[in-house]
């Protein structure tokens, strides 16, 4: 009795402390937010909710910042390059091992772009895309997405790499 007690309470803290890890782009937010070198943004649903209010004719951006609940975006200048920091390297295996998988890769001369996402049934709850070369950033989009909406936001915010993503939606 005191071994099957024991199991049970030992699987409970497990179950705990497994829900209480932080998600790898989280981790890599917090280790970075506010360094010298680096910029973060964090645009929450509340100011998805307050454009709607300005744009309320157009039904399709309606739809998409419902969709919507959080965008963060890091990106490290040319300094902090230098220090060697890779978000590619530090992220990737850590995403798949939480669960993403590789969307597409876009390979150019003066860098890459990776694509990252976390599904939920048959809808989007994250997108990460990973930038390198020139500009190295992450961004990573939370809510309930397909890629039709992720590309209509790219459209509405002016984010041009996701842009390849209306290749995939085709």
């Amino acid at each position: 009795m005191k071994k099957e007690a024991f199991i049970i309470l030992l699987l409970t803290v497990m179950s705990v402390s497994l829900c209480a890890q932080k998600s790898p782009v989280d981790d890599l937010f917090d280790r970075y937010d506010g360094k010298e070198g680096f910029t973060s943004v964090y645009i929450s649903s509340k100011m998805f909710s307050l454009l709607s209010r300005i744009d309320s004719d157009d039904k399709e951006f309606q739809n998409l910042v419902t969709r919507i609940k959080g965008i963060r975006i890091l990106s490290m200048d040319s300094t902090a390059a230098s220090l060697g920091v890779n978000f590619a390297t530090e992220l990737m295996p850590r995403l798949r091992r939480n669960g993403f998988e590789e969307l597409m890769t876009v390979r150019e001369e003066n860098g890459e772009v990776f694509f990252m996402v976390r599904e939920e049934g048959d809808r989007i709850a994250e997108l990460v895309m990973i930038t390198g070369g020139g500009g190295t950033s992450v961004v990573s989009i939370q809510g309930n997405l397909d890629l039709k909406t992720i590309a209509s936001l790219s459209h509405s915010m002016g984010i041009g790499e996701l842009e390849e993503l209306e290749k995939v939606n085709r």
